[in-house]
């Protein structure tokens, strides 16, 4: 809106504009005031934000051990595990003497710790067994028949799958009826030993401690 005024004998004129009104600037302390509010407020979001990340990583871990500390199968609370001393291979515990005996003697020992010598069932499980000593009893025999070599479960030897130290079997010295488990130089394998010879020897039962069925090949 604008209003003028004009004056005849001076040739005066005035003008007046219309009128604005601008907000006042506010006081520094009012300002200075506002700004620690302002700041505290964003720290307490900040906070709570933490806080709600801090319960929902404790529930997530809780869910977590809950759900690995299940057992897989309801009726089993804990895991089976060999006896002190002996190796874990697949399902089987494994004890390596420290003394030698006769392949029989040696037979005996594994059957008084509920165990037999052992079966070797691939060339991984023969792998595993290798290195724990120069020469070990293992339970297989030719003695029912000669050239034909059985478990002491009566299973028969899978030559062509399992690995015989070089030349072996070759019924050395008028008869080796007994077998072990060469680490040698240059000759590394299954072998055919006298059944007399003092040997260290290898037991074998399943993990889980049940001593399993025995077999007693005639001799």
């Amino acid at each position: 809106m604008a209003v003028s005024f004009h004056s005849s004998e001076s040739d005066i004129s005035v003008a007046l504009g219309e009128y604005q009104e601008f907000p006042r600037p506010e006081p520094e302390d009012a300002a200075a005031e506002r700004a620690p509010k302002l700041k505290l407020r964003h720290v307490s979001v900040v906070l709570l934000s933490f806080g709600l990340l801090c319960v929902l990583q404790g529930v997530l871990n809780i869910s977590l051990r809950l759900a690995l500390s299940e057992p897989t199968d309801k009726g089993e609370t804990e895991e089976e595990s060999c006896p002190q001393d002996w190796l874990t291979f697949g399902s089987s515990c494994y004890y390596i003497s420290w003394q030698g005996k006769s392949w029989d003697d040696s037979r005996q020992d594994c059957l008084q710790r509920d165990a037999d010598l052992v079966i070797i069932n691939s060339i991984q499980e023969q792998a595993f067994l290798t290195g724990f000593t120069e020469a070990a009893w293992v339970g297989m025999t030719d003695r029912k028949k000669e050239g034909t070599w059985v478990w002491v479960d009566g299973a028969p030897v899978n030559k062509d799958e399992l690995r015989w130290a070089l030349g072996q079997p070759d019924g050395a010295y008028g008869g080796e009826d007994c077998g072990d488990i060469r680490t040698m130089i240059h000759f590394i394998g299954l072998n055919d030993y006298n059944c007399s010879v003092r040997n260290r020897w290898i037991c074998e039962k399943t993990v889980d401690g049940q001593t399993g069925s025995i077999y007693y090949l005639n001799a």
